[in-house]
């Protein structure tokens, strides 16, 4: 899209909490295409959510459902461009009509169609959408635009006035001896996301006798809620602020969190209010997944209800007990408080549904594994970077700012020194039961050019460690094995990367393709070993594949960085270069394809073997060529990989092999050998 002269518009999520999630998303769209014309279509309450802003120049305020009725008001407008961040049928029904141009959105609720640029929301194998958080989903639609993501933290402004009207409706507020704590026990989405009245009631009792807390039950007008709402003010010892007595509107709410020094909430939208207006949060999960709202905010804490029904995502409890929500106790949600209001607390989040803390500054570490790194004294960046007690791998031409690791923890031990290679001591008589392998990667000082380089890759300010981190669990969040992560630590300079690290677990049970060859290539022929031959070869294209569904290009894609389980499971290791290109995906899918022909060693792949990983690889397995067979039924020929091939195929595999030789021909020079070529090559 460019970004000049363009008028575009930008249909907003819905309900509030969804369009609040939208804000990183809208300030990329803001900066990048400084020069248009850009206009929201929302409904009347997220209008008044995310009023005022910096992102828009005009609002056009949905009173209608009528797709027919909306479309006539739009084509008045003459967009050029229609960024749609809500869902439904109706909206892009709606830009059609109304005949704008350019039309982007996700192909989902069947209206792909409608659309001139579609993205595909993640599918797990049930079909049901995977948990993904919304702020990255609506970041990837103006990424597809070419717009950077600035920030993913989410942004709202208070009006001056809603904080002058706020003061003349709750003046208690200005003689509070104590902090303002603001409940939120209600949810638009269902009662099964409601926490017990009775329980908020007893933690505000808590917060009064032990900081003088003030304390408001923030409830709509429903009377679902001012029910919630009267339940909590009776059942408290103390005299509470019920917001269901006092008419505010939304401007007046933000100014009101504002003031907050803690908001404990459900999950629902006014959580996203408090987590824009940068105030310290409790958020209580129960029935929905935490990943699909997940902003990695540094000052919430969020407990969730971990039952076996749970996430269900249903709006109301089936069960005889609401057993996620009562698994939240009062205790829990006053631990919580105490950590916030105290400022003792380990910074914690979540990433990929794995929970880090923050152990010392910019040092994140699993909680499973602090107490087996603390006993090595593994608790800072500095410490991690004077570890000796570990062995150091060697590999060719690998960076002087690059140092990779192996050690062993284990619940009783320091680390155990793996033997170094080539030594008679044989591995397995070093390793002792429990242990676990662990693999660390430091990079001291990367140059500049580096650094400038992953930026650019990246699109953000990102050290090279955390570049791993960060695409490590989107990966894993998108259902492809990685390894385990189990620290990761960083320092900054003024502009520049100073030092960082990540440590991995070992796949267990598992090794690298190029070990597991000969167990499915060994040259027999007999018909279990061919069996297994085609399993391996199509199980191998399906996980390539499903990376490659992702959006992602690993770059480094060799036999040695896939690894190969007891029970079948692939992995994917070092995924330092892996990144998801916004344009050019064909070349770099072109190149990932090309890297695997290229390591894989004809002595255990014929080119039998390679037509079969490519047309799984693409979906076009094999099939009966009923012609043939009824023009020949006693040999019952198939149709050969070549007859199945079109001219796309052709022009892809050429592309493949072009690469695999220009690769070849490097290694020549060097008096290297490819491994996909025969001797006789």
């Amino acid at each position: 899209m460019r970004s000049t002269r363009n008028r575009i518009l930008v249909w907003l999520a819905s309900p509030m909490g969804d369009a609040i999630l939208c804000t990183p998303a809208l300030l990329a769209i803001s900066r990048h295409f400084k020069s248009s014309r850009i206009w929201f279509l929302a409904e009347p309450v997220v209008h008044e959510v995310l009023s005022p802003n910096n992102f828009n120049n005009g609002w056009l305020v949905q009173r209608q459902k009528n797709p027919f009725t909306i479309a006539k008001m739009l084509k008045k407008h003459k967009f050029t461009h229609a960024i749609l961040f809500k869902n439904s049928f109706a909206s892009a029904l709606t830009v059609f009509l109304a005949g704008i141009p350019s039309r982007i959105g996700y192909a989902r609720e069947g209206r792909g169609f409608l659309l001139t640029e579609k993205l595909y929301p993640l599918k797990l194998s049930t079909g049901k959408y995977k948990p993904f958080s919304m702020v990255d989903y609506y970041l990837d639609i103006v990424s597809r635009l070419g717009a950077q993501p600035v920030s993913r933290s989410l942004e709202l402004l208070v009006d001056p006035q809603c904080n002058d009207n706020l003061r003349a409706k709750l003046p208690e507020l200005e003689n509070a001896g104590g902090p303002i704590v603001i409940l939120v026990p209600g949810g638009a989405f269902g009662p099964s996301k409601c926490w017990q009245s009775v329980r908020f009631a007893q933690t505000a009792d808590w917060l009064i006798a032990n900081y003088n807390a003030t304390v408001v039950v923030s409830v709509s007008p429903h009377p679902a809620e001012k029910k919630i709402g009267s339940e909590i003010c009776d059942a408290s010892r103390n005299k509470l602020i019920n917001l269901s007595e006092i008419k505010i509107n939304l401007g007046e709410l933000k100014a009101l969190f504002s003031r907050a020094s803690l908001v404990i909430t459900n999950d629902t939208g006014p959580r996203h209010i408090a987590i824009a207006l940068q105030r310290k949060v409790i958020t209580l999960f129960g029935p929905n997944d935490p990943a699909w709202t997940q902003t990695n905010y540094g000052n919430e804490i969020q407990i969730v209800g971990n039952v076996p029904c749970a996430p269900c995502t249903k709006p109301r409890c089936k069960k005889n007990r609401h057993l996620c929500m009562q698994a939240i106790t009062v205790e829990m949600v006053c631990d919580a408080a105490k950590q916030l209001f105290d400022d003792n607390r380990k910074q914690s989040f979540i990433y990929a549904r794995q929970k880090f803390v923050e152990t010392s500054d910019s040092f994140f570490i699993d909680p499973d594994y602090e107490t087996s790194f603390s006993k090595l004294g593994l608790a800072s960046v500095d410490a991690v970077f004077s570890f000796n007690a570990a062995r150091k791998l060697v590999k060719n031409n690998l960076a002087n700012y690059r140092a990779r690791l192996q050690f062993e923890i284990n619940s009783s031990l320091t680390p155990l020194e793996i033997c170094t290679e080539g030594s008679s001591i044989p591995r397995e008589d070093l390793l002792l039961t429990g242990s676990t392998t662990l693999f660390l990667k430091r990079y001291e000082r990367p140059p500049i050019l580096v650094q400038v380089k992953n930026w650019l890759t990246h699109h953000s300010l990102k050290s090279c460690s955390f570049i791993e981190f960060e695409q490590t669990s989107y990966l894993a969040e998108a259902g492809i094995n990685t390894p385990k992560i189990v620290s990761f630590g960083q320092e900054w300079g003024i502009f520049f990367e100073k030092r960082s690290f990540i440590i991995t677990e070992k796949v267990p049970n598992a090794e690298s393709l190029e070990r597991r060859l000969p167990s499915f290539f060994n040259g027999s022929a007999q018909r279990e070993n061919l069996k297994s031959r085609r399993n391996f070869i199509k199980g191998l294209a399906g996980f390539v594949k499903k990376l490659h569904e992702t959006g992602y290009r690993h770059r480094d894609l060799y036999f040695s960085h896939i690894f190969y389980s007891d029970n079948g499971d692939f992995c994917l290791i070092d995924l330092a270069r892996t990144f998801k290109p916004i344009i050019l995906h064909r070349r770099f899918q072109i190149k990932d394809i090309a890297q695997l022909y290229y390591s894989a060693p004809a002595k255990y792949f014929s080119n039998t073997d390679r037509l079969r990983f490519y047309l799984s690889y693409i979906g076009r397995d094999a099939v009966r060529n009923s012609k043939r067979q009824q023009n020949d039924k006693k040999r019952k020929r198939f149709l050969t990989g070549r007859d199945r091939l079109i001219n796309e195929d052709k022009v892809f595999i050429r592309k493949v092999l072009n690469k695999a030789n220009r690769m070849a021909q490097h290694d020549m020079k060097h008096d290297r050998f490819a491994p996909f070529m025969s001797q006789r090559d």
